[in-house]
């Protein structure tokens, strides 16, 4: 009946996994769960994971990123629902797993949502955090992060192209509104248990908005499908780029530190983000 299915780099997923393989146990229901790590450094309880019934671990041997991952775990997957979790999170109901096979009938493809904990951040990770709050856990109708579907009907796949951070998750639904296919929200949350550090979470900001202008070059996304790219056609269609540039050279390094500091600006934020879309666009347009 049901694959649990979970990608890991570099993260501690034994609390997640016990908690969904003791409440999949207790349903008495057939499943699966199928971890795939993708070439971690630091590697947690793979041992006492394997050890637990209905269980796998699967390892890529180089890095893959999360899109190939996926479609890994998809392709090893034996039961027709997919219950596809990220590495960081963490159910909040104890109900998790029955509620959406509660769902089942309703539709085939079902988002569960996500929210983040209750803690002040620190001062090094306070980017991450106060995004996620603010704006990520209302808008996260691209996030791949708790999804349950029919992946017998629906046959699924990820653009492995992808393999640095950023759009996999949008090209995912985009893909998904090309068939039709209805993504029936549910009030079925995970916690969001990042830990990423200001400087970090910056760079692979910077990394998604100059990927997100490859994607748009190579015919991938357009323009109007993703935020960003539409702010900065709109800009480019009454000529006002340049005041992008003129923006990045008086209060680029401001931004910046703003948003490595313990108050960040989710404005600053939408700043820096089309800075750099801007600076990604002139390069990759002169090549």
């Amino acid at each position: 009946m049901l694959s649990i299915l979970i990608p890991v780099y570099n993260y501690n997923i034994l609390p997640l996994v016990e908690q969904l393989h003791r409440e999949a146990t207790a349903l008495h229901v057939p499943f699966e769960l199928l971890v795939c790590d993708d070439a971690s450094t630091q590697v947690f309880h793979q041992k006492q994971i394997e050890q637990l019934p209905h269980t796998r671990w699967l390892t890529n041997r180089v890095n893959q990123h999360v899109a190939y991952t996926r479609n890994r775990l998809l392709n090893e997957a034996q039961y027709p629902w997919i219950l596809l979790l990220d590495a960081d999170v963490q159910p909040i109901s104890t109900t998790f797993i029955q509620n959406y096979l509660n769902q089942i009938g309703k539709g085939l493809f079902f988002q569960g949502g996500f929210t983040y904990p209750p803690i002040d951040p620190t001062e090094h990770s306070s980017l991450r955090l106060t995004y996620g709050r603010t704006i990520e856990q209302y808008k996260h109708l691209h996030s791949c992060c708790n999804l349950f579907f029919n992946q017998e009907k629906l046959q699924l796949t990820f653009d492995a192209s992808i393999t640095e951070y950023g759009f996999e998750d949008t090209l995912f639904f985009l893909a998904l509104a090309k068939r039709n296919c209805e993504v029936i929200q549910i009030n079925n949350p995970v916690i969001h248990q990042s830990t990423e550090s200001n400087q970090t979470y910056l760079e692979r900001s910077k990394q998604a908005c100059w990927g997100l202008v490859e994607l748009i070059q190579k015919g991938k996304i357009r323009p109007q499908e993703a935020q960003l790219s539409h702010v900065y056609q709109q800009l480019l269609k009454y000529r006002l780029t340049f005041f992008l540039s003129l923006l990045s050279a008086l209060l680029g390094s401001h931004i910046q530190r703003n948003l490595l500091g313990k108050k960040p600006s989710m404005l600053g934020f939408k700043w820096f983000k089309l800075l750099e879309y801007h600076k990604a666009n002139q390069v990759i347009q002169k090549n």
